[in-house]
């Protein structure tokens, strides 16, 4: 992964984003100094070596039961001869890509299967049940879309990394949430 998203246990990784809100430079910033990550450095491959943007990025969370599929979101405008060469990401999935396919998944409401698979009335449904009143609250509003696939997370909606699982053997990426 690249150094922004890359968590292990010894190392954090630099980013935290809230996945309730949309990317922006108000939501994605270094862990550290609390500043916007630059824009550069989202557009730069989410991966070494990068993953061709006509392939798949999958990753998931012991949180939830749905897998986080990245796509690359294809060529991008630019003023002036395409810049290429080593890094270059006009071709591949991006640390921005990663952040867009996470709160997009996360805000996709859940079927009335998905909410059944919790079991009625248990622990799990009154947690989500609490987590979605709460992010509700917090958002002034968003009652009649009903509960989403973020409110799996509970209170933990802050990204902070990505850790490779070593041991699928094929470099699924498994999401590192905390507290917001």
């Amino acid at each position: 992964m690249h150094p922004i998203l890359a968590y292990t246990r010894l190392h954090r990784a630099p980013i935290t984003y809230d996945v309730t809100f949309t990317p922006s430079a108000r939501t994605v910033l270094d862990r550290a100094t609390r500043s916007a990550i630059p824009p550069h450095t989202l557009a730069q491959p989410a991966t070494d070596p990068p993953t061709p943007s006509s392939s798949r990025l999958i990753l998931r969370s012991h949180k939830f039961p749905w897998p986080v599929i990245v796509q690359g979101s294809g060529p991008r405008f630019t003023i002036g001869p395409p810049k290429g060469g080593r890094g270059s990401s006009a071709n591949a999935i991006t640390n921005l890509d990663v952040l867009y396919a996470v709160h997009t998944t996360l805000l996709t409401p859940i079927t009335p299967e998905e909410w059944e698979s919790l079991g009625h009335g248990s622990r799990a449904q009154q947690k989500v049940t609490k987590a979605y009143e709460r992010r509700c609250s917090r958002m002034g509003g968003g009652w009649e879309a009903g509960v989403r696939r973020i409110d799996w997370l509970g209170e933990k909606t802050r990204l902070v990394g990505v850790e490779i699982d070593k041991s699928t053997g094929n470099g699924v990426g498994k999401l590192v949430f905390a507290k917001a």
